[in-house]
């Protein structure tokens, strides 16, 4: 056994050392000074009173075996003798059990002695003894905490540890003044989890009940506790509370929400220091750098939003401290060193606080951050030093499962684990025991209600004749929490319970009839599912898995319902003719479900796309089968799926085989799955295997169309293959064009691909012990490039003698002038037992073909000698391969004259004024409103810009295309965009194409409407509506004339009246409206404009543009103009010029 202690032992141990340091605080030298902390003074007669000191010494005795009974456990560890080791451990923890025991016995004898000490009242003994044994906890706790003063600064800000000023009494001097010490370990998880909602409740943060002064009271206990000066100034009727703490003022904002910061003094300090914590394991390493202006001011708010204004300049200020374990040997966390047990290799924990200065809006703005990783976990487990019934039932078994966790902590979102709430471990293991097959381990944590809920759960597979059965998560669960008034573990209560399983199968083989299902439920998220699979006498199986959650993903409460069926006709199928036959059919619903196209493209690549194009086996992979259909439809209100399927066969026995399926979004977009597989001459002797899974699909949102296809576990007699291919094409504002078999040339940064990107078609042309030869390689074409390259590695080894090497190349084309470059690297070495004996290399590139030209350099090396030279060879003619020159002109003339070049456009916005009448057929096709808009517009050529070539051939005629009105009476509205591939009109180097967008908007055209002010019309005035009310009293006044006069309308009954009316209805109506209204206008975000400035200053000296290709244009004719302007000007975005 290594000389390791468990987690047993370490828990005894370290119990040990906390009893020992509690009885220590009742010694003659500190008992005294302990009870004064706690509120009283004893007199000296406390040390000499028989009944408290044989209390005392009982428990001072019992503490002094600990230290001994320690060392012993010690030994025993590194003797590494189990039988020592338990019992060293049994009798550390009696005795730790007697020490805790003999506390009352104090508290007793304090009662019936204590009131009989010169100045000491039965009211201050009847306090004291009120939950003695956790005060002096508290106490210790406390002294352990404060071993890190920020640490415990941060614990008395969350309310865990809690320091309340007690004033004595002046007339008695047994009752000092003193602070009362709590440790709420009850606070400590929901701090973590939620930090905004916990300083809610000791606060009001974030809350209008808000109290400043209470926070500020308990930062200057902590300001003063790390040494620095303090004041709290507490505030009055008039002036607000304020805490002036060394460098930073504080006090309530305005409207009591957050808190004002004034910066008091300068700072500036660029360092970073690393220091030991617990070497050779912990280290620390703490980063400082920026600046804090004296004057800067501004307001910190909830959840944790720092924002500073400078008195002047930018300014930014950064604090990071972490820490990092290195341990020797894996970190044991808990478990038995050599046995089983959860360990990990290295920690990595940060945190700080960051400004960053704004320059839109003149502030620095920050808040805090933490994360942290653990690598090289372990979970091992090791049945081999089990009891009896262990090891006959499991034997000699060994179960280990790597893993890694990284977390993060913010104050609105508490702590997190990368990719959940929590965290989880899943271990696959495929153990055989018997009749019964262990699947995986599961182990599980989070922080969920103040408590730390565990689950340590497995899924098995068990068969017995023609039953099968599979159990999904089944186990024990237990919950870890720190209840007020401590547990049964101290100050901790944690409880255990039977976790019963999640999901349970069966399967039944009876010969005619077999199948089986599956049943899962999950009530904490919300989820349930089951599958079935059922088949009748070899000649048709049906298939179904039925997934409904109950739990949006937003926490809301809802419905969704995922839905695969299929059914197969066994392997002689339905016969359709010409050698094929439908072998399967199936489909999938969702009601109220999505697609995640990426991850069906990721599932493409690793195989899980098997899981919904005609699973096998459903019974036993379901709980595998359910993982990835959530992963790829998971829940979203008011979406729904439909999707077919079939697979089609050819051949008897079958040769081919296709699955193929249309997925249906409503609304939303399509997709098309499916795998194909080819088997020659027989998929049981196969000497030509070929399978690959793809996935198409259309998306209507990103304006999109794409492809995805890989290759995997395919191969010709013993040659492996594989590779991906991808094809994506993008017609919205953002236009692209790829294809790739293969991926893409090294110094090529591809757009953003809605699928992985593509491996390399690979060959293993032998892979044996002794050697391995692979061939690989890309073909690629964007708008821009041709791409294509390969590579062949080798390697052939016996003993401690090895040959390494590998060819390859990268090439990029050009069609006109035709030219390659091709970069070619090369190397061959001779190893022994690892060292380099002898090596070749070779890197050059190879341009060409007329001339060709090789340019690098090449190496030989003998174990510690190396010679390395240059070369630059060139040969071959120089030929004129450049394409005939292309007249541009002409091209551009012939689009224009095509009818759907021109457009019109009616006027928009107002009323239009005029009737337009139906056409008859054979008028005009284009006809323009007397107040519309003429469009103009192609596609051949971008205007405005400089025009080298089109496509591969050259421009003979033109540099530059420029169109506009020459008629008089006609003006430009507006330049017309399309999107263009820049490299098909300009000529570029290779980086360029490599690094520019597939395609940019230039101009194509141009808007054209009549000159001048094509119409005058009055604006509507402001008139009042009245009316006329006539008064006609034939009753009481007979004689009397009718009185009439104009009354005000009511304003309710105004608009009630006016608004169907056809006043309201109007064009103009609602164009005055919408002026009115400017909320309800959008707001659009337009593209970067472009501007050429000097590299000086950059000032603005020409643009701005609406592409960077027409800026650089104008630079280029500005520098051909006046060649003095050689380097001083450049292009840049206009929102870098200084205007």
């Amino acid at each position: 056994m290594p000389e390791v202690a468990g987690s047993i032992e370490r828990v005894a141990t370290e119990l040990a050392d906390v009893l020992t340091r509690i009885t220590n605080k009742l010694g003659d030298d500190s008992v005294l000074d302990t009870f004064e902390l706690l509120g009283v003074r004893f007199p000296e007669q406390f040390l000499t009173e028989p009944t408290i000191t044989a209390a005392r010494s009982t428990i001072y005795n019992c503490g002094a075996e600990l230290r001994p009974l320690t060392q012993e456990l010690l030994s025993a560890i590194t003797s590494g003798n189990e039988t020592s080791v338990a019992a060293a451990s049994f009798a550390l923890v009696t005795q730790c059990g007697r020490v805790t025991a003999s506390l009352p016995e104090l508290a007793n004898a304090l009662g019936t002695a204590g009131p009989n000490l010169p100045g000491i009242t039965k009211e201050q003994i009847d306090e004291l003894n009120e939950d003695l044994p956790r005060k002096l906890a508290d106490l210790l706790l406390a002294d352990v905490l404060e071993l890190s003063a920020p640490a415990a600064g941060l614990f008395q800000i969350f309310g865990i540890l809690e320091r309340t000023y007690v004033p004595g009494d002046p007339a008695n001097p047994a009752r000092p003044d003193h602070e009362r010490v709590s440790v709420r370990l009850d606070r400590l998880l929901p701090a973590i989890s939620n930090p905004l909602d916990h300083l809610g409740m000791q606060y009001g943060w974030g809350t209008p009940q808000f109290d400043a002064a209470k926070l500020l009271v308990v930062i200057e206990s902590v300001i003063g506790g790390l040494g620095l000066p303090v004041l709290f100034t507490p505030g009055t009727d008039t002036d607000p509370p304020r805490l002036q703490a060394f460098a930073v003022d504080l006090e309530p904002t305005d409207d009591g929400a957050g808190l004002k910061v004034l910066v008091a003094l300068p700072g500036a300090l660029t360092t970073t220091f690393t220091f030991p914590v617990s070497p050779p394991t912990w280290n620390a390493e703490v980063k400082i750098a920026g600046t804090l202006p004296m004057g800067a001011h501004g307001e910190l708010r909830p959840p944790f939003q720092v924002g500073l204004t400078p008195p002047a300049g930018p300014f930014s200020a950064e604090l990071t401290a972490g820490v990092k374990a290195r341990p020797p040997t894996p970190f044991l966390l808990f478990g038995e060193a050599g046995g089983s047990r959860l360990e990990f290799a290295e920690a990595d924990l940060s945190g700080g606080f960051r400004l960053v200065f704004d320059p839109a809006t003149g502030q620095a703005r920050g808040g805090p951050v933490a994360e942290g990783e653990i690598s090289g976990g372990k979970l091992i487990i090791d049945t081999s030093n089990g009891d009896g019934f262990i090891s006959t039932l499991l034997g000699d078994l060994k179960l280990e499962g790597r893993f890694g966790i990284g977390f993060s902590f913010t104050p609105e979102e508490g702590l997190r684990f990368h990719g959940s709430g929590g965290l989880e471990i899943q271990i696959p293991v495929h153990v055989e025991l018997g009749p019964i097959q262990l699947q995986a381990i599961y182990l599980m944590a989070a922080i969920a209600d103040g408590k730390v809920p565990l689950e340590l759960s497995a899924a098995f597979t068990a068969k017995l004749g023609p039953i099968a059965a599979s159990v999904d998560r089944i186990g024990i669960k237990a919950d870890l929490s720190f209840p007020d008034g401590g547990g049964n573990l101290g100050p901790a209560q944690l409880s255990l319970g039977f976790k019963p399983p999640s999901g349970v199968g069966l399967s039944l083989d009876a010969g005619v009839v077999a199948g089986g299902g599956f049943l899962y439920a999950d009530p904490e998220r919300g989820e349930y599912a089951g599958a079935l699979q059922l088949e009748f006498a070899n000649f048709l199986a049906v298939n179904a898995i039925g997934l409904i959650t109950t739990r949006m993903p937003d926490g809301s409460s809802g419905f969704s319902l995922l839905l695969v069926l299929n059914a197969e006709f066994g392997p002689i199928g339905i016969q359709l003719g010409y050698g094929f036959k439908l072998v399967a059919v199936g489909g999938i619903i969702g009601l109220n479900r999505t697609m995640r196209l990426q991850a069906l493209a990721e599932g493409v690549r690793t195989g899980a796309i098997e899981s919904v194009m005609f699973p096998r086996d459903v019974v036993a992979n379901a709980p595998r089968i359910l993982s990835d259909l959530r992963a790829f439809f998971p829940p979203q209100e008011g979406t729904f799926l439909i999707g077919p399927m079939a697979k089609l066969g050819w051949g008897t026995p079958t040769l081919i085989t296709v699955s193929l399926g249309v997925i249906i979004e409503i609304p939303g977009n399509i997709a098309i799955i499916g795998q194909l597989k080819v088997a020659l001459p027989d998929e049981k002797v196969a000497l030509l295997l070929l399978q690959v899974s793809f996935i198409g699909a259309i998306e209507f949102d990103k304006q999109r169309v794409w492809f995805f296809a890989s290759m995997h576990g395919s191969r010709v007699l013993t040659m492996s293959i594989d590779g991906e291919m991808g094809l994506l094409v993008a017609y919205g504002d953002d236009p692209n064009f790829v294809v790739t078999v293969g991926g893409f040339h090294p110094a090529f940064a591809p757009p953003p691909l809605p699928f992985p990107a593509p491996r390399r078609v690979s060959v293993d042309v032998l892979n044996s012990g002794i050697g391995r030869i692979t061939v690989s390689g890309y073909f690629a074409v964007t708008s821009n490039t041709a791409q294509f390259g390969a590579q062949a590695d080798l390697f052939f080894g016996f003993g401690g003698f090895s040959i390494e090497g590998h060819i390859g190349f990268d090439a990029l084309f050009q069609f006109s002038p035709f030219q390659f470059i091709i970069a070619i690297h090369a190397s061959v070495a001779l190893k022994a037992f690892g060292v380099g004996v002898f090596s070749i290399s070779l890197n050059f590139a190879l341009s060409g073909p007329s001339p060709w030209r090789a340019k690098g350099s090449g190496s030989i090396s003998f174990f510690f000698f190396e010679i390395e030279a240059d070369f630059d060879i060139t040969w071959g003619e120089d030929r004129d391969t450049t394409l005939p020159p292309v007249n541009v002109l002409p091209l551009l003339a012939e689009e224009l004259r095509k009818p759907e070049s021109w457009s019109a456009r009616a006027p928009t916005g107002g009323a239009p004024l005029v009737t337009l009448r139906q056409l008859p057929e054979g008028e005009a096709r284009l006809v323009l409103h007397p107040l519309g808009t003429l469009f103009v517009r192609q596609r051949v050529v971008p205007l405005d810009i400089a025009i080298d070539k089109i496509g591969s051939e050259a421009a003979a005629d033109v540099n530059r295309l420029t169109v506009a009105p020459v008629s008089d009476g006609l003006a430009k509205i507006s330049d017309p965009e399309e999107n263009f591939a820049l490299a098909q009109f300009q000529n570029m180097d290779d980086a360029a194409k490599l690094a520019s967008r597939a395609f940019a908007r230039q101009h194509a055209g141009l808007e054209i409407a009549p000159d001048g002010n094509p119409y005058a019309s009055p604006r509507a005035v402001r008139r009042s509506a009245r009316y006329e009310e006539s008064i006609l009293d034939t009753v009481t006044k007979p004689d009397a004339p009718p009185i009439s006069h104009f009354s005000d309308y009511n304003q309710a009954l105004f608009d009630h009246f006016t608004a169907g009316s056809s006043t309201a209805r109007s064009s103009l109506a609602y164009q005055q409206k919408r002026l009115r209204e400017p909320y309800g206008q959008q707001i659009t975000i337009t593209e970067d404009t472009y501007v050429v400035a000097a590299t000086a200053d950059n000032e603005t000296v020409g643009g701005p543009f609406t592409s960077q290709a027409q800026a650089e244009t104008d630079l280029k004719e500005r520098v051909t103009a006046d060649p003095a302007l050689t380097g001083t000007l450049h292009v840049i975005p206009e929102l870098e010029a200084l205007s």
